[in-house]
């Protein structure tokens, strides 16, 4: 079974996933840093009400993105 890789922005409050990767950009190194590594497992806790931060749950603490910086994160739902 191949798995898809989707957006991050494209998922909903709830779905779990495993990050695939980061692509390149201003904080992508400061979001490795955070923890955002392929194969880390998280969950959408919320979303505001214009899409903009992104409450994701990891490895036991929360982490609030924007949007923009969420569009550089690919992940496979679980």
């Amino acid at each position: 079974m191949k798995l898809i890789e989707k957006n991050l922005v494209n998922l909903k409050k709830g779905d779990k996933g495993i990050v695939a990767r980061v692509e390149q950009s201003a904080i992508s190194q400061r979001l490795i840093e955070m923890g955002l590594v392929p194969g880390t497992h998280f969950e959408i806790r919320s979303i505001s009400p214009f899409g903009d931060p992104i409450a994701i749950r990891l490895n036991d603490f929360a982490i609030s993105l924007r949007l923009t910086d969420a569009k550089n994160i690919f992940v496979t739902e679980q």
